[in-house]
């Protein structure tokens, strides 16, 4: 998988990758409110701590969850609310191990809440754990069905796996209980893509740009099967958006670099791959694009340089990976 699907990766929780850290606070928060066994209301006390650390931590606060949380924790071991508070708090400062036992213990305490699984799969995820996140996820939607977030992470998690059939089949049910649901429609066309399913994925980059225009992955993904298809006019319209909307970014340069280069604007392609080049000096296949472009301009010490620079660069990936493997942009 590509940097932005795990690109993506965790900023869905994507927006990339790599798409789920980056909202994990916000689902946290979403998650907070808990239901003690059998629906009995606590004691006045614990619920005054469960009260003051949620508070606390939707406050930004998280010292002074942290603190709170371990004493409560220690007075009313048994509570699986406050361990799920006290794992929140952990997760936030960044302590992986002590959180993910924290839940873990939340869940010993009472298996029947669904956020403390999902706050699980959230430190499993964060640590690229997708096993274990699997794991966590197929019991939260088993017990929360009707959670769209839920579906998209578990979809997310088996492509990560690259278990394609069951992502597709989280993904439309994520999108079949919120059909806005931000990131779903570009999960869902990621995948088909990765099946070779080009016009499915395009509907669905296509749906994702009308929901979010301020999305890039969808630009150039979307602009890749439009220049693959030979649409050529739209996919420089669709490369074009998406530097307006990421300007540094290098994919959305180089996929308008090879669109002008496919309608022989030599000296603008030039000028668009020399742009993904100044983001990304590395980049093989940019750099194989320019000196086809300079082949055609007939210049000709510039096309060998580039093409003595593809040399190298492919030698050092043939090193790091057996063979030219994976996907390129």
């Amino acid at each position: 998988m590509t940097e932005h699907a795990a690109a993506s990766n965790i900023r869905l929780v994507t927006r990339r990758g790599a798409l789920f850290l980056s909202l994990a606070p916000a689902l946290f928060i979403i998650f907070m409110a808990s239901v003690l066994p059998g629906g009995q209301r606590a004691a006045v006390s614990e619920q005054a701590a469960e009260d003051s650390i949620a508070a606390q931590l939707e406050a930004g606060q998280v010292d002074a969850a942290l603190s709170q949380s371990r004493r409560a924790a220690a007075q009313f071991p048994d509570s699986s609310a406050i361990h799920q508070l006290l794992g929140a708090a952990l997760f936030k400062k960044g302590l992986g191990n002590e959180a993910r036992a924290a839940f873990q213990r939340a869940i010993e305490l009472d298996a029947k809440i669904p956020q403390n699984y999902f706050n699980l799969a959230l430190v499993e995820l964060s640590e690229n754990n997708y096993s274990a996140a699997m794991k966590a996820l197929e019991t939260f939607v088993r017990l929360k069905p009707g959670n769209a977030q839920g579906h998209l992470l578990l979809g997310r998690t088996y492509h990560n796996l690259n278990e394609t059939a069951p992502a597709v089949g989280e993904f439309k049910k994520a999108i079949a209980l919120d059909p806005r649901l931000p990131l779903a429609h570009y999960h869902l066309g990621y995948a088909f893509q990765s099946q070779g399913e080009s016009a499915q994925a395009l509907a669905e980059f296509q749906k994702e740009i009308e929901l979010d225009s301020s999305f890039y992955d969808s630009y150039w993904l979307a602009g890749n099967i439009e220049l693959e298809r030979g649409n050529v006019e739209h996919a420089e319209i669709l490369f074009r958006k998406g530097i307006a909307v990421k300007p540094r970014a290098y994919q959305a340069h180089y996929g308008l670099g090879r669109a002008l280069l496919a309608e022989k604007h030599f000296a603008e392609a030039e000028q668009e791959l020399k742009a993904a080049l100044d983001s990304n000096p590395n980049h093989l296949e940019t750099h194989y694009a320019l000196a086809r472009a300079y082949q055609q301009m007939g210049k000709t010490d510039d096309a060998r340089r580039e093409f003595e620079i593809c040399s190298r660069l492919n030698a050092e990936r043939q090193k790091s990976q057996p063979g030219i493997a994976g996907q390129q942009h």
